[in-house]
């Protein structure tokens, strides 16, 4: 995977994030549900995950929250003149979903399929004294939990209501072999083109629909100087 942008420039991203969904919530007084669903829709969000340094690190959080809000078609609160000291709850769910955002190469829409902002805030405790990289390996594995229901071997037999022993009876592919492949223990794009094609005939589809991989976390968060949270 290729970040959208510098890893020097992720810690003030996750501050920038951290900022905006703080004043977001705190100040502005949205809930976490309508936050998520701004968020998910928003300009700005979509630029800030292709890395457009006006959004990432040109601006305050607060400022980003504000434009955000004004696009929503809400009067936005007035700017903070003193960012509070303490870090809440509400900035560490900004802080690491910019984390998790740059590390998977998702976009902010379908973090928030498996990690709405009520979620992540929730999970504050205990996460919030671990590195960022275990918050975002709960909620990567949370997303390739939710896709192999949606692609790949398993779901295209599910969608046949084959087991997994019918399958291997009609492709002639091991019922060991199938279960490695469903449970990502073997890659199926490694497999030999026979075996591919003969489970892509037996479940009537196209060898690409069978291939899918998940997300793996690639990288270390121990070398960011995070703030104290």
């Amino acid at each position: 995977m290729t970040c959208a942008y510098s890893e020097m420039y992720l810690e003030d991203a996750m501050r920038t994030l951290g900022e905006a969904v703080d004043f977001a919530l705190c100040d502005q007084g949205l809930n976490p549900l309508e936050l998520t669903a701004i968020l998910s829709n928003s300009l700005e969000m979509k630029q800030f995950e292709r890395g457009v340094p006006r959004v990432v690190c040109g601006m305050s959080g607060d400022e980003l929250a504000c434009e955000i809000i004004a696009r929503a078609g809400l009067k936005p609160a007035e700017c903070r003149a003193i960012y509070p000291f303490d870090r809440s709850p509400e900035y560490w769910a900004g802080w690491v979903l910019a984390y998790t955002q740059w590390t998977s190469c998702l976009g902010f829409s379908d973090l928030f399929e498996v990690a709405p902002l009520d979620w992540i805030i929730g999970s504050y405790h205990p996460l919030h004294e671990a590195p960022e990289d275990k918050f975002a390996e709960l909620v990567i594995n949370k997303w390739n939990k939710v896709q192999a229901d949606r692609k790949g071997l398993k779901a295209a037999r599910k969608a046949t209501g084959l087991t997994q022993k019918q399958l291997a009876s009609q492709s002639g592919v091991k019922l060991r072999a199938i279960q490695l492949y469903e449970q990502n223990q073997l890659d199926l794009r490694r497999a030999s083109v026979s075996s591919a094609l003969a489970l892509a005939n037996a479940l009537d589809c196209a060898i690409e629909d069978l291939i899918w991989q998940p997300i793996a976390l690639e990288y270390d968060s121990q070398t960011i100087s995070s703030v104290k949270l």
